[in-house]
């Protein structure tokens, strides 16, 4: 052990560790910002105040008193087709939730959170409206697919 102890007092005893400069801090030249001649984004002939408020009264609007559904508390796209299912003429979407439950939804039945509105089922994909603000606070009509999940 003496042995030991002495090597490990005398090893490094003569090194001195090699210790790399600081780079060059480079200055950088100041820039002036010069908005004066600019247009200014908040004059009142770039803002729409009476024409928002006469679209926004008039176009689609989500009901805000309905119960919400199980499938809406996900957003669209953590939401799973896994299949479907058809009696005669209807059809109705296998979904898996993130959770991992499943869920049976139908057209017109509503999922994820942009109040989409099922319109179409088909074998390999699932059709649905959405709406959301838009951005003069009206609400617009957004076409949007969840496809069959590859296995």
């Amino acid at each position: 052990m003496d042995d030991l102890r002495q090597f490990v007092a005398t090893a490094h005893a003569g090194k001195t560790p090699k210790v790399e400069p600081l780079p060059e801090i480079k200055t950088q030249e100041p820039f002036a910002y010069a908005a004066a001649k600019l247009a200014d984004p908040f004059a009142a002939f770039n803002l729409r105040t009476q024409d928002a408020k006469a679209v926004a009264g008039n176009g689609p609007r989500p009901d805000m008193n309905r119960r919400k559904e199980p499938l809406e508390e996900f957003p669209l796209d953590a939401l799973k087709m896994v299949g479907t299912l058809a009696r005669g003429k209807q059809a109705w979407a296998v979904i898996q939730a993130p959770d991992g439950t499943v869920h049976r939804a139908g057209i017109g039945n509503h999922m994820g959170q942009n109040f989409g509105t099922i319109t179409r089922i088909t074998e390999d994909k699932i059709n649905l409206v959405e709406l959301v603000q838009g951005t003069l606070g009206d609400w617009v009509e957004r076409e949007a697919s969840v496809a069959l999940a590859e296995q």
